[in-house]
Parts: structure tokens; sequence; C-alpha cells
């Protein structure tokens, strides 16, 4: 692999770890994936050159594009396994109701009100998620 490549995946990779575990994991996906549409953007002939060179040619050619979508996968997945684990962590268990024995061992009266009790609407789905992604415990 040639010195230039190794730096410039190593520098990458770095600012991708650096974003991931001091800022947010959402960000660090997006810089994961705009650094290398904002170098297209900026230097469309020399990234398209990078790209397209060849580091090995075991059995069949692995180019740089190859080992920027490697890096890709590899930090998608990261990213991914923090957010379901913070989400997982921040959110608040149910209590376990128990229910009261009816007096005189009649059969207890269920109202209409509540069935829909423990159910969420989509109101609250959305300020928990907002909660969740801001960083702090849903209520």
């Amino acid at each position: 692999m040639e010195i230039l490549s190794f730096l410039v995946f190593l520098i990458y990779t770095l600012i991708i770890l650096m974003v991931l575990i001091y800022v947010s994991p959402l960000l660090s996906a997006l810089v994961l994936v705009f650094l290398p549409v904002l170098a297209i953007y900026l230097l469309p002939e020399w990234t398209m050159e990078f790209f397209s060179q060849i580091q090995f040619s075991i059995v069949v050619p692995v180019y740089n594009i190859h080992i920027l979508l490697l890096i890709w996968s590899a930090f998608i997945g990261i990213v991914t396994y923090v957010e379901i684990s913070s989400w997982y962590l921040l959110r608040e268990p149910e209590p376990k109701k128990q229910k009261k024995p009816a007096p005189d061992g009649l059969p207890e009266e269920v109202s209409k009100d509540a069935s829909k009790a423990g159910q969420t609407t989509l109101k609250d789905f959305v300020e928990k998620l907002m909660m969740i992604l801001k960083g702090q415990k849903p209520k």
C-alpha cells in the first residue's frame, strides 16, 4: 500500500473515531459520508485518481475505493451499535402494576379508557425520540 494512501485513510479513520468518541455517533456518520463527497466536489480529478489506484492485485485488484467502502461498512456498524445500545440503556422500564384484589370476590370492572392507558401516541413517541437524540433520559 502506498504511504500516501495509508496516511489519507489513517487520518480519515482517526477523524471519524474522534468525532464518534468525543462528539456524537450521528455526527460521525455524517462526517463518514460527507468528507469523501466534499473531497469529490473540491478536488474531483485528484479524488478520482486517488480512488482508482490499485493497492493489491493478488487474484482480484483492490482499489482505494474498496478500502473506503470497507471503512464505511465497519464504522456504520459501530455507529448503529452505539445508537441502539444507548437507546436501550436510556429507556426506563415500565413499573409492573399489581392488580388489587376485588372486594367481596366480585370481578373487576374494566373501563374503556383503561385499555388505552398503556398505549402511547405518536406525539409521545416523537417527544421521547427527540429526548433520546438530545442525550436526555425520556420521562
